[in-house]
């Protein structure tokens, strides 16, 4: 059966409604007149109804004529949104969305936060900017990335700050280590150890210096390690004991690669937020991110320990 309406029937319709009759139609149409009533005629012939009646001079919908104008321009509305759409996405320019975790290159949590957000931003690419992780507030300040990752605090009022999830300081070694028998690990006993870390921020650095001091304990000896997957490593090798994040090595302690204890008796917490410039916010899914990241998730969310005032 071949098909009796195309969408140059609908057009025509529309256009000699809406003109009043066939030769402003012609014009609008950009047809001769002679054409437009050929083509009403053969229309009316496959359809096998009349759509138009003259009275006094001017052409009249009929009940069928002003049924297919109804449908008509729904359609053509329909159509022509469809088309801008298409063009839209068409000349549509991938944005680059850059990103930095402080200190560590832990990105467990990308895949599902990465498969979220492409949902409803396909035209952003996530590209993890690795250089820029020992000072990401500075390159976020610099333009330099759209979103960093931290755990240090924040106060320069051009970044939008958004709470992430709790976290704590935790001792990773070998599941054969004494310590792994431990609940905590002391400041004393951690002096023992061949320390592994990353390059911590200054806070960071100065609150562990604090803290040793408090315990009248010697500065432990620290190995800087630059990749979390290398600290890792080099801990199950039983090269030295780590002195990380748990969220960042969660991974490895579900997996029983290595084994995680709380560092101190009370544990050190600590905050992880999502940090980006106010003003990049109406170009990139900035906030969305966010919330991706902070929804609940084995990988993404560490084990809620007993909770201090966070720093």
């Amino acid at each position: 059966m071949s098909q009796m309406l195309e969408i140059r029937h609908l057009r025509l319709v529309r256009a000699i409604a809406e003109e009043g009759g066939p030769t402003r139609a012609a014009a609008r149409l950009h047809l001769t007149q002679s054409a437009v009533s050929h083509q009403l005629a053969e229309l009316e012939g496959r359809l096998g109804v009349v759509l138009f009646t003259r009275v006094r001079r001017q052409l009249q919908l009929t009940p069928a004529g002003a049924r297919l104008l109804d449908a008509a321009r729904a359609m053509l509305a329909d159509l022509a949104r469809v088309e801008r759409d298409l063009q839209h996405a068409g000349s549509r320019r991938r944005e680059v969305f850059r990103i930095a975790v402080e200190c560590f290159t832990t990105y467990h949590w990308l895949p599902p936060v990465l498969s979220a957000l492409a949902k409803d931003h396909p035209d952003v690419d996530v590209r993890i900017a690795l250089e820029a992780r020992r000072e990401p507030v500075a390159a976020l300040l610099r333009g330099e990335i759209e979103l960093a990752v931290v755990s240090s605090p924040v106060r320069d009022r051009a970044l939008v700050v958004e709470p992430l999830f709790d976290d704590e300081w935790t001792v990773i070694v070998p599941p054969s280590h004494p310590l792994a028998a431990r609940p905590y690990v002391t400041v004393v006993e951690l002096g023992r150890e061949k320390l592994l870390t990353h390059d911590a921020p200054r806070s960071d650095v100065e609150r562990l210096r604090e803290l040793i001091a408090s315990e009248r304990a010697p500065m432990p000896l620290a190995t800087s390690v630059p990749l979390t997957d290398a600290l890792v490593d080099l801990v199950k090798a039983g090269l030295g004991v780590g002195l990380v994040s748990r969220w960042a090595v969660a991974p490895s302690v579900a997996r029983g690669e290595v084994v995680a204890r709380r560092f101190t008796r009370d544990g050190l917490p600590e905050r992880w937020t999502a940090v980006y410039r106010a003003d990049a916010a109406a170009r990139f899914p900035l906030a969305r991110f966010a919330e991706l990241l902070r929804a609940p998730s084995s990988l993404m969310a560490p084990p809620r320990a007993r909770q201090r005032r966070p720093r």
